[in-house]
């Protein structure tokens, strides 16, 4: 184990001089203390979870922490600058491992006021979920699908709006999202959040995993599984058009470090890219490191590597001048500036 921890180190102090050649000085705040942070649509705030509540805070870090509502969130996201969409468990009774949760979707008003929009009446230990979690969709309009198989997308083909973005109800529908088929195929494609478009992307023996669109539905950022994990960028005909050039390798024995497709993103304006470089021995993982990089592959810096600090869960302002990022080994919550 002391041997592991001395290339640890003796591979954080080579990845620390080769950041100082490609590193950028970002300009970074401390927001406060709590879960992967979420921006607001006007870009002036961030959500997160901390203590159990559902908090804002300014994104400058001035002013007071807000406590919106106490809830256990699968996941939550802002529906407009005022209200945020949940999907939460509720336990009915004295929380047990014998228990089985209620899942539901509610909206929240920054105010704390309550709404439920729907409940999964049917989810048990046998029964999965109906109701999938909410979706975003790029002109603002929020929904979630209704599954008659309850399994992940299986049977998920009634989507259900909760909030009308800027787009009408069919033109929302239209929309266009990446999915991968079942194992063992495992193609991207990419279709309409109505399925009436259905494009296939890729297909043979290589396969991807965690596919992101791009902006302007043009290109494709996903995970390949090859020998050596990686990143790439295809377009629409499922060609290669850049390499990210971050697969796993080998440092020693048993350590491996390399970029990962899970908390990657597009900037708004799909010219650059956020994801984690980590070193891990597929049981611990003792560091994870945020990059920013141009759609190219160009231009690779450095935004939080801090040596035995789990940085993770980044993501874009509106505006893509700040990136907002949180420290899972401290709690902190951080904005830096790189614009």
């Amino acid at each position: 184990m002391k041997s592991r921890i001395l290339l640890l180190a003796l591979f954080v102090l080579c990845l620390g001089f080769a950041s100082l050649i490609f590193a950028q000085s970002f300009e970074t705040i401390e927001i406060g203390k709590g879960g992967p942070p979420k921006w607001s649509p006007d870009g002036t705030r961030l959500a997160f979870m901390s203590g159990g509540w559902l908090c804002v805070r300014s994104a400058d870090g001035k002013g007071e922490l807000k406590k919106v509502a106490e809830i256990r969130p699968d996941f939550f996201e802002w529906m407009s600058d005022s209200e945020f969409v949940v999907y939460e468990r509720e336990y009915p009774k004295a929380e047990s491992i014998a228990v089985m949760p209620r899942l539901g979707i509610k909206r929240i008003t920054i105010d704390g006021r309550v709404t439920a929009v729907v409940r999964d009446t049917t989810f048990s230990k046998i029964s999965p979920p109906k109701i999938t979690k909410p979706m975003v969709l790029p002109d603002g309009t929020v929904g979630y699908y209704e599954c008659e198989g309850g399994f992940k997308d299986w049977g998920c083909n009634v989507f259900k709006i909760i909030k009308q973005g800027k787009l009408s109800p069919d033109s929302a529908k239209k929309q266009w999202r990446c999915v991968i088929t079942p194992y063992p195929t495992g193609d991207i494609w990419v279709e309409s959040i109505d399925h009436s478009v259905k494009k296939q992307v890729t297909s043979g023996d290589q396969k991807y995993y965690f596919p992101r669109l791009s902006p302007d539905n043009t290109k494709i950022l996903a995970g390949a599984s090859r020998y050596a994990a990686g990143l790439v960028i295809l377009n629409l005909k499922g060609e290669l058009l850049t390499d990210l050039d971050v697969d796993a390798r080998e440092i020693s024995p048993g350590l491996i470090a390399g970029g990962e497709i899970v908390g990657s993103t597009w900037a708004p304006d799909g010219k650059k890219l956020l994801f984690n470089l980590t070193i891990e021995d597929g049981h611990f993982t003792y560091d994870k490191d945020i990059y920013m990089v141009n759609a190219d592959g160009t231009g690779k810096v450095a935004i939080a590597a801090n040596p035995d600090d789990i940085e993770k869960d980044a993501s874009w302002s509106p505006d893509g001048s700040k990136i907002a990022y949180h420290s899972q080994t401290t709690g902190k919550i951080f904005v830096a500036k790189i614009k």
